[in-house]
């Protein structure tokens, strides 16, 4: 008896381990959208200043081999910031970035259907940002371009038979190389940077994303 309980729990568990790869030659189609929210309480009468940024992506991938995936993406974010301090005055800044790149994905399965998975990617990145004072009159635009190198954990969950959903932590740790151009009423300037930046910090948790992938 003993032994056929431990037979049926042993096939049992090869049938959820079975079901909870990602096979070879399958197709991933999906995305991810990412919202950030955050604010800085002056002292006195000066408005406040408040920070929004989304992140939109479209990624489009095959398994070369069991959970592991590579493929491509486009990426769009906006950012604005508003009443903020530069140091000299108060302004308002508006970004627009879009990334193109490539991606490696690995899944590691927790149970059925419920996956953790790291992402690595590379990506060419233009970013135009316009500045304004506070009355809305332009003081210029800084240009970047440049390539980023990241790093995205999340967990994935099969909610129907080809679509997972997925809550992400984006660009938990990045390295950036831009060459920046300056044009404003301060300033007009170029250079070159490399960046390391993280969003493991006290604010994380206001940086998750949530996303999704068909799974063909």
């Amino acid at each position: 008896m003993t032994k056929k309980i431990a037979s049926i729990l042993f096939t049992i568990n090869c049938f959820y381990f079975a079901n909870g790869q990602i096979k070879k030659d399958a197709i991933l189609l999906g995305g991810q959208i990412a919202y950030y929210n955050s604010s800085i309480n002056y002292l006195g009468s000066q408005k406040n200043s408040n920070t929004k940024q989304g992140i939109y992506n479209v990624s489009f991938g095959k398994c070369f081999k069991e959970n592991t995936v590579y493929g491509f993406n486009i990426s769009y974010s906006p950012n604005s910031i508003s009443n903020y301090y530069n140091g000299v005055d108060y302004v308002n800044l508006k970004v627009n970035q879009f990334m193109l790149g490539i991606f490696f994905r690995n899944y590691k399965p927790l149970a059925k259907d419920f996956y953790f998975f790291t992402e690595a990617g590379l990506s060419y990145l233009n970013n135009k940002q316009e500045i304004t004072d506070t009355l809305g009159v332009s003081s210029g635009t800084i240009k970047q371009n440049g390539g980023l190198l990241h790093l995205t954990p999340g967990i994935s969950y099969r909610i129907f038979n080809k679509l997972n959903l997925e809550i992400i932590i984006p660009n938990i740790v990045s390295v950036q190389y831009v060459s920046t151009t300056t044009n404003t009423k301060s300033e007009n300037s170029s250079q070159d940077q490399f960046l390391f930046n993280s969003s493991l910090n006290s604010y994380g948790l206001n940086y998750l994303g949530v996303g999704f992938h068909f799974i063909f």
